[in-house]
């Protein structure tokens, strides 16, 4: 009889452990989206990963939270629930080309409740689905997608049915248009993929690389309508605006905002300006003069991006000499019609090539109290083209860092150093995952740089800049 009452009190024990929320392991967190996480189920480039979010379930509050994920010998801890759900694992995935390896993302919870330690394990496998949403595929078998760029030129129109080369280097009047291009569907984050001769290729392929398909030139009524009515219709009604640099001829400026664009996951319209940039590492004092006659040009159309776009959110490019040219076009019309400031969202200074003192004391100054929006800066000390800036110049450039790291308030200073490793490490805000990643959150969350995961606070002199983690 008693063993009889030992084994029923047992069973009671059982079901009582088996039914309390705080005492049962691995259950103290759930998926918001049950059906997303079924076993069997495979996330994928287009899986909508605002279901893959951990939320508590029981009345005890779990101590001591871990969340460690792992892709393909890659990995990240957090340190608590709510770090974990605001990481932007999808962007993650496709900046490692985890959904192109096939292999599993495994995902673990560890955290202590009343029961001691616990554990929940989740193993997800990933695929790689033929069809991107960053464009629009020509047919159901194309390697391919395309994205229409918008752009505006002072450059002198080629006649040519060569589109790379459609446009020179020659001054002329503004002009505007639409540019399709194409993006390989195997294209690797950071990169425009181009022919090259230790591959054997001497022409343009579409499935493998990035291609200007064609060029719809338009009169400036007709271009600004269309833009609005795209901007209009776009999820969140926003647009970026990006000034190329030096040495840059107009088809590479046009397959660089493509690549920029798609590898943000714009869900907005990228717009390029291109200036009579030579195109050539031997003719930057012609480059210097042409971004400063294009300065008129590039105020004048900011006016109308601003002001005929029918953007919510406006972001600001720069990279390089073109930094010139759109900074002293944002002080220029913030002078004069200062209302103009209210869409625009934030400023992307990336390797500027400027006076480092004159950015410093007028240019940064200004923009900061005119716009009164958030500016980031980028800068390194790998970057080749400014060392030799400031040689020619005999002072440091902007986009340097080091002990002239230029630290201004109302910017916030980004130091990349390290992270790139091409020949002149000059484009790295767009050839390098870390720094396309810290844009794409800078975009998506607004966060600023304190709040970016991706970056450290440092101290220079009791003032406070970001660098880059490696």
């Amino acid at each position: 009889m008693k063993q009889k009452q030992l084994v029923i009190f047992a069973v009671i024990l059982v079901l009582f452990i088996t039914n309390s929320g705080f005492a049962q392991t691995g259950n103290a967190y759930s998926w918001n989206n049950d059906e997303l996480v079924e076993s069997g189920n495979c996330l994928s480039n287009q899986t909508d990963f605002r279901g893959l979010k951990l939320t508590q379930r029981t009345n005890e509050d779990p101590s001591d939270v871990k969340v460690y994920i792992e892709v393909n010998f890659k990995n990240k801890i957090f340190d608590s629930i709510d770090a974990f759900n605001s990481f932007d694992l999808e962007f993650w995935l496709l900046s490692i080309r985890a959904f192109k390896t096939g292999v599993d993302l495994k995902i673990t919870v560890v955290y202590t409740n009343s029961s001691g330690e616990q554990e929940q394990f989740y193993a997800f496998c990933l695929k790689h689905v033929e069809q991107r949403v960053r464009g629009e595929e020509t047919s159901e078998k194309s390697e391919y997608v395309k994205l229409p760029v918008y752009f505006a030129t002072d450059r002198n129109k080629v006649d040519t049915k060569n589109l790379n080369e459609a446009f020179g280097v020659k001054r002329s009047h503004l002009k505007y248009g639409i540019c399709e291009i194409s993006i390989p569907l195997n294209h690797d984050l950071g990169k425009v993929e181009s022919p090259s001769i230790w591959k054997l290729e001497f022409s343009e392929d579409p499935s493998k690389h990035i291609m200007i398909q064609d060029i719809d030139m338009l009169e400036k009524d007709k271009f600004f309508r269309s833009l609005s009515k795209d901007i209009k219709a776009s999820k969140n009604k926003s647009t970026f605006l990006f000034v190329h640099g030096y040495n840059t001829s107009f088809s590479e400026a046009a397959k660089r905002t493509a690549q920029i664009s798609h590898d943000l996951l714009f869900e907005g319209k990228p717009v390029f300006y291109s200036w009579p940039s030579q195109a050539s590492m031997f003719k930057y004092p012609r480059d210097e003069a042409n971004i400063e006659w294009a300065r008129y040009n590039i105020t004048n159309f900011l006016e109308d991006y601003i002001s005929k776009s029918g953007a919510e959110d406006i972001y600001l490019v720069a990279h390089s000499m073109g930094n010139r040219g759109l900074t002293k076009a944002i002080i220029e019309l913030m002078n004069e019609k200062p209302h103009l400031r209210k869409n625009i969202k934030e400023i992307i200074l990336a390797a500027p090539d400027i006076d480092a003192d004159v950015f410093k004391n007028d240019i940064a100054p200004k923009m900061a109290t005119k716009v009164q929006k958030p500016i980031t800066l980028y800068v390194s000390s790998d970057d080749l083209a400014l060392k030799a800036s400031k040689v020619l110049h005999g002072n440091p450039r902007a986009g340097d860092s080091g002990e002239r790291l230029v630290i201004v308030k109302g910017v916030e200073t980004i130091d990349a150093s390290g992270i790139d490793t091409s020949f002149l490490s000059h484009s790295y805000f767009a050839d390098t995952n870390t720094i396309i990643s810290d844009i794409f959150d800078i975009i998506k969350s607004g966060k600023r740089a304190l709040n970016r995961e991706r970056l450290k606070l440092m101290k220079l002199s009791g003032e406070i800049y970001w660098r880059v983690k490696n």
